[in-house]
């Protein structure tokens, strides 16, 4: 049951991952790479704060790794899907893939670190992050 409830909270930091940029890319007009920070943060705080308040307990590390590997995955899937498509029609150089990976880059960093056992220890209110 709860290998179901961690592979939905990746499928939803996927979910939330369209809508966010989205509302901010296309809604609000906030572009840039501080934009893919500001929603990989606020995604990661999402899914590390679902899980501890889900689970009450830390991650095992088969857990996490399930976690990031299907959220991570996918959106690498993605961004690779979306620079191929960049290439195959005006050609992508290392400026672009460099740009593309600073765009995806944040998102499986944060979701790294709001999934560690220091923060899911803070969501749920243990105050020794020694």
């Amino acid at each position: 049951m709860e290998k179901t409830r961690t592979t939905l909270v990746a499928i939803t930091g996927v979910v939330l991952f369209f809508l966010a940029n989205y509302l901010c890319r296309y809604l609000l007009g906030f572009s840039g790479v501080l934009a893919s920070v500001v929603i990989a943060v606020l995604i990661a705080a999402y899914m590390g704060f679902s899980v501890a308040r889900m689970l009450e307990r830390e991650l095992t590390a088969a857990e996490r790794s399930r976690i990031l590997w299907i959220y991570g995955g996918f959106l690498a899937a993605l961004f690779a899907a979306f620079g191929a498509w960049v290439s195959s029609d005006t050609g992508l150089d290392t400026l672009g893939v460099a740009t593309l990976l600073s765009h995806y880059l944040p998102y499986p960093a944060f979701a790294h670190v709001f999934l560690s056992d220091r923060i899911i220890r803070l969501f749920l209110g243990q105050d020794d992050l020694s």
